[in-house]
């Protein structure tokens, strides 16, 4: 499944559309259209989305450490 489609599914899951993804991504409803059907969403625009959604994103190891990314990564990295 592409990331466009997971992020869609991830809306249907907490009632969104992707029109609500606007604001929070600073961009056009437009714009977020072309994200999605371009499939160009950024680690900060999915970061940005999941802190939007009260979703967090995670990479688990395969020796099962888990490691969180959280929109304060993104802030963190602009300073």
């Amino acid at each position: 499944m592409s990331v466009a489609n997971k992020t869609r599914a991830l809306l249907n899951l907490t009632e969104r559309k992707p029109a609500d993804l606007s604001e929070c991504l600073g961009i056009s409803v437009q714009a977020v259209r072309n994200k999605f059907s371009r499939g160009s969403f950024s680690i900060s625009d999915l970061l940005k989305i999941c802190a939007f959604l009260d979703c967090e994103m995670s990479i688990h190891t395969k020796g099962g450490q888990t490691i969180t990314f959280t929109i304060d990564d993104i802030e963190q990295g602009e300073n």
